[in-house]
């Protein structure tokens, strides 16, 4: 098992990706840098996506990317256990974006694929 928010887990995520139909389909034209952090954790990653083909790496939160997301350990672990989406979270102020909203909009369908794969991860919280 993975322990949530870590290094291994985010590399497991980007495995997952890689090799999952539904996303080479949904992301195949898709680059992006996004960042996740929690704050309370001193954790950020950096998924990056580019043509589609996914990677990951610790980074620091002041790193250059077209969307961020940061928020508290509880708030990410309610998007990993499936208590709340990403979307809610957001709007109800329990995890900050950074970024244009029109664009993250459009990514919409493709940032959930990412949560729905990271939620099957099996993981310790």
């Amino acid at each position: 098992m993975t322990q949530y928010f870590t290094a291994p887990f985010f590399e497991e995520v980007a495995r997952r990706l890689n090799a999952d139909a539904e996303w080479s389909k949904k992301a195949a034209a898709v680059s992006a840098k996004v960042v996740l952090t929690c704050v309370d954790r001193n954790a950020s990653f950096l998924i990056d996506v580019v043509n589609g083909r996914v990677t990951s790496s610790p980074v620091g939160p002041d790193v250059p990317a077209d969307f961020k997301f940061e928020g508290s350990y509880e708030a990410w672990t309610q998007l990993g256990r499936g208590e709340r989406d990403l979307q809610s979270l957001v709007m109800g102020g329990k995890i900050r974006f950074r970024g244009s909203l029109p664009k993250v909009m459009g990514l919409m369908g493709v940032l959930n694929r990412v949560t729905v794969i990271s939620r099957e991860i099996p993981k310790d919280f």
